[in-house]
């Protein structure tokens, strides 16, 4: 973050005015299981992009440009995190989920709404720090690990995120979320100082992590398999797979019917 002149401090001696967004942070988790609220709007406040997307609002409506740097590692973190969770068409299975909560997309509107909430933050956020010369101090990226760790535990109590979003290999997304936010200082650097090797070079390395899951020969099996039994299991925020059902009569019990079952125990 860096300092200038702040609109609407809370405290005194609170260089950054942090508190409105840790004030956010907190209504947002203390929403997570109102009732009063559609089980849709439950979900998405669940999300932690919609966290992000919250906290640059607020920023913007109350001024707080001291936050854009911390925003866009933010921002960084979750784009690649996202592309590395969600890659060989994972992320239609999150399509299906939204369709589960009554909101029906079209694979089409779903990609753009995703670069529109996930791509399109992070690039406007990297552009304009590199416009105005604003550099992304390195401890950015330890808030935003200590942001999205608390979310992951206030959430669900671990770091795997599949019961929120849809089963994926929640290590290497990990990985990604802070190789996204750990490499976002020195690309900011190299763009305000006109490095095109190094910011090249940096923006190819955020690929990474995303390669590991994008070229995994196994990984679609083994993630449709888990999510084909998360429907098995009826779970409620997860459309139940009625073609891939049947009920045994002995027993009374659903059984999964897939070509991707034959699959083991899913690995990270």
């Amino acid at each position: 973050m860096t300092a200038g002149h702040i609109h609407y401090q809370l405290l005194a001696g609170d260089r950054y005015n942090m508190a409105p967004g840790v004030l956010l942070m907190f209504v947002l988790a203390a929403c997570k299981d109102l009732k009063l609220l559609p089980s849709l709007v439950r979900w998405q406040i669940n999300a932690y992009t919609n966290w992000s997307l919250m906290l640059m609002g607020l920023g913007h409506l109350l001024g707080q440009h001291q936050w854009e740097p911390f925003l866009c590692t933010n921002s960084m973190g979750l784009v690649v995190g996202f592309r590395t969770a969600m890659s060989q068409g994972l992320d239609d299975n999150l399509r299906k989920k939204l369709q589960a909560h009554g909101l029906p997309l079209s694979r089409r509107s779903f990609q753009f709404l995703d670069h529109c909430v996930h791509t399109v933050p992070a690039l406007y956020l990297v552009a304009k720090l590199a416009r105005a010369r604003t550099p992304v101090p390195y401890v950015n990226a330890m808030y935003g690990a200590i942001l999205s760790t608390w979310f992951a535990f206030r959430q669900q109590a671990k770091l795997d995120s599949s019961s929120i979003y849809v089963p994926h290999p929640w290590r290497r997304t990990w990985i990604g979320i802070m190789t996204g936010m750990v490499l976002t200082p020195p690309l900011i650097d190299s763009l305000i100082r006109k490095q095109s090797k190094k910011a090249i070079f940096i923006f190819l390395a955020l690929f990474a992590p995303w390669c590991t899951t994008r070229f995994d020969p196994n990984l679609k099996k083994q993630y449709m398999f888990e999510y084909a039994v998360t429907c098995a299991r009826g779970a409620p925020d997860v459309p139940l797979q009625r073609p891939a059902m049947r009920v045994s009569a002995r027993a009374g019990m659903s059984r999964v019917q897939s070509d991707v079952l034959a699959e083991g125990p899913r690995t990270t």
